[in-house]
């Protein structure tokens, strides 16, 4: 069993960053290069996976729309 039957491949998105610069729960809008997949977990398998992910590392997410952000190097 494959994890992320529906995965979208995504060129240049645009994600957000949390702002730690301050004690107000704020975010920034970063535009990351290159390609990345928009997944969409489906089952516990695929959650588990993401939460053992490291945010803003291999993990984003998305400035819109449904998902998370995911390099693709991990797949």
């Amino acid at each position: 069993m494959s994890l992320f039957k529906n995965k979208e491949l995504v060129h240049n998105p645009r994600v957000l960053i949390r702002r730690t610069d301050t004690e107000d729960v704020s975010f920034t809008v970063k535009q990351l290069e290159g390609a990345f997949y928009r997944v969409k977990p489906e089952n516990m398998k695929e959650i588990l996976f993401l939460q053992g992910l490291k945010k803003n590392i291999f993990l984003y997410s998305p400035a819109s729309g449904d998902g998370l952000i995911v390099t693709l190097n991990l797949f």
